[in-house]
C-alpha cells in the first residue's frame, strides 16, 4: 500500500517572482516523475514529516524559459495574471500559481476565461489584490525633496508593488532623480534622470539620505493647504477612510503631524 505512495515534495524558493518561477521550472519535471510538488516562497518554514522539504536556489535561465513559456504557450494576459500574484503576501501564492498552470497549458488562452475553476479565481484574487495596492500607491505616494534636488518617497506597502509604482513615475518623470523606497522589504527603486532604473535591495535607504534630509517649506505648506480647503461642516471621517484606507496614510504629507 505504501509503496505506491507518491513522494511528496516541498520547493523553498526565494520570494521575488524569479525565485517562484524557478520552483515552478523545476517542479514541473519533478511533478513529471510522478512527485506530488508544493512550493514554499521564504524561509519562514516548519518542515513536516508529510512532506520533504528542498531548498531550490534562483536561476534567471530557468525563470526566463517559464516566463517566456507562459506568454507564448498560454498568453500575455495570463503572464501578468501569474506575476502580479507572485508579488502577493499570501503564503500559498506559489502553489496557486504552479496549479493554474498545470490547468493553462493544455487549454492555452482561454484558461483566463475559466472562472468556474477555483485555481483561476484564486490567481485573479491575488492578482487584483497587488493590482489595486499598487494603482493606490500611484496616488497616495508623497516626494520630499533632498539635497541635490532628489526627491525621495516611502511606502509601506502590503504586496511587492515596488516595480508597478517605479514604472509609473518613470513614465511621469523621465527628467527628475528620484528614489522610491519601500520601508517593509528594505528595497529601494533609484531613477537618474534620463536612465534607466535600478533596484537597491537590503539597504537603510533611511540611514544612507539621513545627510540629505533638508526642511522642505513646501512639506508645510501643502499641510496648511490641506487643512485650509477642509470644511468643517462635512468632515465624513468614513467617507475619508473609504477613499484613503488608514493603512496607507503611514508616509502621506498632509497626514503626519506638524
Amino acid at each position: 500500500m505504501y509503496q505506491n505512495q507518491k513522494r511528496d515534495i516541498t520547493l523553498v524558493c526565494d520570494e521575488s517572482f524569479d525565485g517562484i518561477m524557478t520552483a515552478v521550472y523545476n517542479g514541473w519535471v519533478m511533478m513529471n516523475q510522478g512527485c506530488v510538488v508544493h512550493i514554499h516562497p521564504g524561509k519562514d518554514y516548519t518542515p513536516t514529516f508529510f512532506s520533504e522539504f528542498i531548498p531550490m536556489e534562483t536561476d534567471l535561465d530557468k525563470a526566463v524559459k517559464v516566463a517566456e513559456s507562459i506568454r507564448v504557450k498560454v498568453s500575455d494576459r495570463a503572464y501578468r495574471m501569474v506575476y502580479e500574484a507572485c508579488l502577493h503576501y499570501d503564503e500559498d501564492r506559489a502553489d496557486v500559481v504552479f496549479e493554474f498552470l498545470k490547468l493553462a497549458y493544455p487549454v492555452g488562452s482561454r484558461v483566463t476565461k475559466m472562472l468556474g475553476n477555483p485555481w483561476v479565481m484564486r490567481l485573479m484574487e491575488l492578482s487584483r489584490k497587488v493590482s489595486n495596492e499598487a494603482h493606490l500607491f500611484k496616488e497616495f505616494l508623497r516626494f520630499d525633496e533632498l539635497k541635490g534636488r532628489v526627491l525621495y518617497g516611502k511606502i509601506e506597502p502590503k504586496c511587492d508593488v515596488l516595480p508597478f509604482v517605479a514604472q509609473h513615475f518613470g513614465e511621469r518623470f523621465p527628467e527628475e532623480d528620484w528614489i522610491i523606497y519601500d520601508t517593509k522589504r528594505m528595497r529601494a527603486a533609484v531613477h537618474k534622470h534620463s536612465m534607466d532604473i535600478i533596484y537597491v535591495e537590503g539597504q537603510d535607504m533611511e540611514k544612507l539620505t539621513e545627510h540629505m534630509q533638508k526642511n522642505d517649506e513646501y512639506r508645510q505648506l501643502w499641510q496648511i493647504f490641506f487643512d485650509t480647503i477642509g470644511i468643517e461642516a462635512r468632515k465624513n471621517p468614513k467617507c475619508q477612510q473609504n477613499h484613503m484606507p488608514k493603512w496607507y496614510r503611514k508616509y502621506m504629507t498632509e497626514m503626519q503631524k506638524k
